[in-house]
């Protein structure tokens, strides 16, 4: 039976959102607030999370981003604002899915659905069921290298030297999608486009965020794989010998 994680501060969305969850035979755990919440997903290893982002003490995204460094469960965010940038905020940070309030619990109930369908599919055609602590141990030949940096599409990881990056789901896509295309420049809406799939805004801070951060963590570790500027018009993915 597959396990929901719940968290929201408002009493009724949360008894909402659990009773639907519950009607389809999902166990579901929920919390009032996310203090306990990072502690509990390392513990108990839940199938799906949904997590609001305006909560009091810990806010949704603060979690999205400390959850990210070790695990790749579905997450789906909610927000009760409903503006655009939140939507971006959270997908840049690694959630799977968003959606604003009010929202039909049924929608819900249906997105959790296709993600849990989507994972056992993907791991029906490895001919794995991949554990979560199978995740940091990545098999011999899973790799690709690019300079000193290895790239693994399967176990979404990035290693240095043998040394692990450490990266969000958001900086893993964007840094492999960059990878796969070395040398080639991107402007900023054409990787909102193809890395994420979704229309351009007018929100392109949100990938200089992301460039800034996966800089310094390959610069931290010194590898040869970089993202450059193209002055005027975006970014790409080079390497430079030392």
């Amino acid at each position: 039976m597959p396990h929901i994680f719940v968290v929201d501060d408002d009493p009724y969305i949360l008894q909402l959102i659990t009773g639907y969850l519950k009607k389809e035979q999902y166990e579901v755990t929920s919390f009032a607030h996310g203090r306990e919440l990072v502690g509990e997903v390392r513990s108990k290893k839940p199938d799906c999370l949904i997590l609001d982002i305006m909560m009091p003490g810990v806010d949704g995204l603060t979690l999205l981003t400390e959850l990210r460094t070790f695990t790749e469960i579905p997450i789906i965010m909610v927000s009760a604002r409903g503006e655009e940038i939140d939507r971006l905020n959270g997908l840049e940070l690694g959630c799977n899915d968003f959606l604003s309030k009010p929202f039909n619990p049924r929608e819900l109930v249906a997105r959790v659905k296709g993600m849990l369908r989507l994972i056992h599919s993907s791991r029906l055609s490895q001919g794995i069921e991949l554990k979560e602590t199978d995740r940091h141990q990545p098999k011999e030949g899973s790799y690709f290298s690019i300079g000193d940096v290895q790239i693994s599409e399967e176990f979404r990881r990035v290693n240095v030297r043998g040394e692990e990056l450490g990266l969000t789901g958001r900086e893993y896509e964007l840094l492999l999608f960059l990878s796969q295309h070395l040398d080639r420049p991107f402007s900023r809406e054409q990787l909102i486009q193809q890395v994420w799939n979704y229309d351009f805004y007018g929100e392109v801070r949100v990938v200089d965020d992301l460039v800034k951060r996966i800089r310094k963590k390959l610069a931290q570790v010194q590898a040869t794989l970089t993202i450059d500027t193209v002055w005027g018009f975006g970014y790409k993915a080079a390497v430079h010998t030392r």
